[in-house]
């Protein structure tokens, strides 16, 4: 009886020949990429939005370091367009408040990041 149980599951398994994989399991299966996909965007928003709170809060550091991340790391993405933007107000900023060298870091910057 052991023995049959222990055939069963191996049989059943998702390498089993003739075996049902679902979609989403192969590996370069439409399914899963676009999960992985839909999964990205999910992060690259979540990340944003603590960036976004950061920058509220005044913790400008974290924020900045955030927004790089993902202006730098992730172009072509709307969240990379957010950060960017985000940057270029941070240094406007900067740049009003007499602290140049900041703004002109950031500027700067900003020149070398591909969008």
């Amino acid at each position: 009886m052991e023995s049959d149980s222990h055939a069963l599951m191996n049989e059943s398994g998702p390498t089993a020949p003739g075996g049902c994989v679902p979609a989403a399991l192969e590996a370069d299966g439409p399914v899963k990429s676009e999960a992985n996909a839909a999964a990205n965007q999910v992060l690259l928003e979540r990340l944003v939005a603590m960036a976004h709170r950061y920058r509220s809060e005044g913790n400008l550091r974290q924020a900045t370091e955030l927004y790089w991340t993902l202006a730098e790391n992730h172009p072509g993405t709307f969240q990379a367009d957010a950060a960017r933007a985000a940057l270029l107000e941070m240094a406007a900023s900067y740049e009003r408040n007499e602290a140049r060298h900041m703004a002109r870091s950031i500027y700067e910057r900003l020149l070398n990041v591909v969008g």
